[in-house]
C-alpha cells in the first residue's frame, strides 16, 4: 500500500505541475485546450478530488 501512496503523491505533483503550466496558456488557447478534453470535469476538481482521496487512504 505504501508504493501505491508514493505513487499517488508522485500523480499529484504531476496533475498541480500541469495544472500551473495549463494556468499559464489558458487564456489565449482555451478553445484548443478544450477540443476533445478527455475528463467530465474541471482539470482543477479533479486534482482536488484525488488529493482528497490520497488523504482518506
Amino acid at each position: 500500500m505504501e508504493a501505491f501512496k508514493q505513487a499517488l503523491d508522485e500523480l499529484i505533483g504531476s496533475m498541480i505541475r500541469l495544472e500551473q503550466e495549463w494556468e499559464k496558456i489558458e487564456e489565449g488557447s482555451s478553445d484548443e485546450l478544450a477540443v476533445q478534453y478527455p475528463l467530465d470535469d474541471d482539470f482543477r476538481t479533479v486534482v482536488h478530488r484525488f488529493i482528497e482521496w490520497r488523504n482518506k487512504l
